[in-house]
């Protein structure tokens, strides 16, 4: 099922690479070209067929094409999408993988004149894993992947883009850029704050004993920390919201152990064995 005659996936990263590979698996596009900084990045994502072609040369890779795909930190794809703003052919549509929606979307939709359809996504599939040698063909399969709508969205290109991450095997919802940042900040971001702050409580302890309840929350503190600080500085406010709210919750379990509470502190654990139990 072909939706795109052409794809240009602009960052051959873990994300990148998996939507080449997965691209190409369902049969989404007759031509998929990839973008990187490095030649060594373009041999890797040719070695593993994630691309059919790929080049150095940013706005080049976008002429012509029905599809690009911007994977890269949330300040990068703003850039990126600035260079190619005038390089797009009438009708293509652009989307993104970033992590964060309101400054992304609100930027883009300034720079892109409107003749070019942006439709703000966010793949929620991911690794601690990165570059194109980790891409997985089945990353985005079983997935949620959220489509912001804005005043400017531009309802058969959001369609399409529904339908496209839903042919690789995602669950896609719709929402406001607003909503998407308030939601991603308490189920992604601050979990990922927290195994930063975790990670480095304990940077003196003994690690070579740490066994599977540190290495499993700490896990996504392994993820690259260019991409995060974008994450976290775009999305700035929520995240201290949700870290206010945490540090509360923290301090409950705190003042059990301090007042010798034991019936409150078995409260709280087994209210989050509950809500734990529910996913």
């Amino acid at each position: 099922m072909k939706l795109f005659k052409r794809v240009t996936i602009i960052g051959l990263g873990l994300i990148g690479g998996s939507l080449g590979l997965a691209i190409k698996k369902a049969g989404l596009a007759k031509e998929v070209i990839g973008v990187s900084r490095r030649m060594s990045t373009i041999r890797g994502a040719k070695a593993i067929r994630a691309v059919d072609s790929a080049t150095l040369d940013i706005k080049k890779s976008v002429e012509g094409s029905d599809l690009v795909i911007l994977t890269a930190p949330v300040l990068t794809i703003i850039n990126i999408a600035k260079k190619i703003a005038g390089c797009l052919k009438k009708g293509a549509i652009v989307i993104d993988a970033g992590s964060t929606k309101k400054t992304i979307v609100s930027k883009i939709e300034a720079a892109f004149p409107k003749t070019v359809y942006f439709v703000g996504s966010h793949p929620i599939a991911g690794s601690e894993r990165s570059g194109v040698t980790s891409a997985d063909k089945d990353l985005f399969k079983g997935a949620y992947c959220i489509l912001t709508k804005s005043a400017r969205t531009h309802a058969e290109s959001i369609a399409r883009i529904k339908k496209f991450w839903e042919a690789l095997g995602m669950k896609v919802e719709i929402m406001s850029p607003d909503d998407h940042d308030e939601t991603v900040s308490r189920l992604s971001h601050l979990p990922h704050a927290i195994a930063v702050a975790l990670s480095n409580t304990c940077a003196k302890c003994d690690l070579r004993m740490a066994a599977g309840g540190f290495k499993d929350t700490t896990r996504i503190s392994s993820g690259a920390p260019e991409l995060w600080k974008d994450i976290f500085t775009t999305n700035r406010k929520n995240i201290i919201k949700d870290i206010v709210k945490y540090k509360k919750e923290l301090s409950k379990i705190e003042k059990a152990l301090r007042n010798n509470k034991d019936a409150e502190l078995l409260r709280l654990l087994r209210k989050a064995k509950s809500i734990r139990d529910s996913i």
